[in-house]
């Protein structure tokens, strides 16, 4: 049995500051939607609130309803902002959230449609029973991508269509979800979007989404899939840390009703920076690519663009009771446009790769 996990960075629209080769131009765009949500959201419009929303509207013209919004627009549900002067002097109508009602949201542009059939390529190449997919738009998206192009490639190869195609809507307004392509019966599925941390807030900014799946003989094994915060807007990880306590504690309550439990996703760092330690110095779990079963724990220990250490941020991370099982661990790549190994044939250039993560799976003997 293949299990795995493949961050797809969105199947056929994403945002466009999160669509740069360089994820470093898009931050600041990132840092302002935040920014602009975290102010609307204020019951009490201060002058100092004001001010920060004024100097963001001036930046992207949010309120401005000719402009060209190229990174940021304001959709405006009920009430204003303000009301200008023919000179441009805004005076200001709503006192806080309670008169005005409405958000930021990025702009988003298709992907390139051979960036889509290289997504597809890579999954059926892998041809996992069991998938984690990290950035999904929604359930539907998901669907139309199961049924319209990964499912032509999976019958080429002999494959069947997947059983179960799911997600569940995250804390993430940007369509980054969760979700999980299964040919096993999955049981059930729960979010832990509600949890919170010490300050609290959710502790998860996607999800860890919790899938149950029966395997051969009824036995249950319980998939918990996340997308940790990224490291542009948690620096110094003391997010992905709570993230990953707060996994650890899902993974006791698991182990409680079943010793197969498998921890995957993207967590958006390597394990030297250390917030990771809750899960990788978990008694009980074991990176599989940690294991001698990964030929190529050496040469590329990384998941992301060139597969360097630094670069590891995609996780499958297994229970004792599956430790033992494991057959076979690899990484598909050839999805990625790189010089240090050869790509699918259709991935000419950057705009047609799959993603800049690698997709990783494990053989079990279940």
């Amino acid at each position: 049995m293949r299990i795995a996990t493949f961050n797809l960075e969105n199947l056929f629209s994403r945002p466009v500051s999160m669509n740069y080769p360089d994820n470093a131009t898009g931050l600041p765009v990132l840092s302002d939607f935040h920014r602009l949500n975290t102010l609307l959201r204020q019951t009490d419009y201060t002058d100092k609130v004001k001010r920060e929303i004024e100097a963001l509207d001036d930046k992207y013209a949010l309120t401005d309803h000719a402009a060209d919004h190229v990174q940021i627009i304001l959709r405006e549900i009920r009430g204003q902002l303000w009301r200008r002067s023919e000179s441009g002097t805004r005076t200001w109508l709503a006192r806080g959230a309670g008169d005005f009602l409405g958000w930021g949201e990025l702009v988003r542009e298709t992907i390139d449609d051979r960036a889509i059939d290289n997504t597809a390529l890579v999954l059926a190449e892998v041809a996992a029973d069991i998938q984690v997919l990290v950035e999904v738009e929604d359930r539907v998206t998901l669907q139309r991508f199961h049924d319209d192009l990964l499912v032509p490639k999976l019958q080429e190869r002999g494959r069947e269509p997947f059983r179960h195609v799911l997600l569940m809507d995250g804390n993430d307004s940007r369509g980054i979800d969760v979700g999980l392509l299964s040919r096993l019966p999955v049981e059930s599925m729960k979010t832990h979007v509600e949890l919170r941390n010490t300050a609290g807030n959710p502790l998860f900014s996607r999800d860890c989404a919790q899938f149950v799946c029966t395997l051969p003989g009824r036995a249950p094994l319980v998939i918990l899939a996340n997308h940790f915060t990224s490291q542009g807007s948690d620096r110094y990880g003391k997010r992905r840390k709570e993230q990953a306590t707060g996994v650890a504690r899902l993974v006791d309550a698991a182990l409680t009703i079943t010793p197969h439990v498998i921890v995957a996703g993207d967590l958006n760092e390597a394990p030297e920076k250390g917030n990771l330690a809750a899960l990788l110095g978990h008694p009980q779990l074991k990176d599989a690519m940690a294991l001698d079963a990964y030929p190529e724990k050496s040469k590329f220990p990384g998941t992301y663009q060139s597969g360097a250490k630094a670069k590891k941020l995609d996780y499958l991370l297994l229970s004792k009771a599956l430790q033992g099982k494991v057959r076979a661990v690899g990484v598909e790549r050839r999805g990625y446009r790189s010089s240090k190994w050869k790509p699918f044939a259709s991935v000419t250039n950057t705009r047609e790769q799959a993603s800049d993560h690698h997709c990783v799976w494990v053989d079990l003997d279940l």
